[in-house]
């Protein structure tokens, strides 16, 4: 259990990492296009993290089965997947469409 909450905790420590960092390196109006372009609909949302997250998992059992590295797989491809979903969430918008820029009367 102590190990599983490690793990967990490093997982989360990687996406606000990666969050941060691809947040810093892309641009906002890119961040907006990517997302518009393949995560528009919640559906296609879903369904591309499940085939990322199986493609991330798969690869990388593949690559560490044929290393002596096998034990670690538990821990290897969990924190990949954690950097994609770092990705993922710096690529949502953070302003609604009907924000705007000015301040308010109260």
């Amino acid at each position: 259990m102590r190990n599983f909450i490690i793990s967990a905790g490093m997982d989360l420590v990687l996406i606000l990492i990666s969050y941060f960092l691809f947040r810093g390196i892309i641009s906002g109006p890119t961040r907006h296009r990517f997302y518009e372009k393949f995560m528009s609909s919640f559906a296609k949302f879903v369904i591309y993290i499940f085939v990322a997250s199986i493609l991330i998992t798969g690869i990388t059992a593949l690559i560490v089965y044929k290393t002596r590295y096998v034990v670690y797989i538990n821990i290897i491809a969990p924190a990949l997947v954690s950097i994609l979903i770092g990705f993922i969430v710096s690529v949502v918008p953070t302003k609604g469409a009907g924000d705007k820029r000015h301040k308010s009367s109260h």
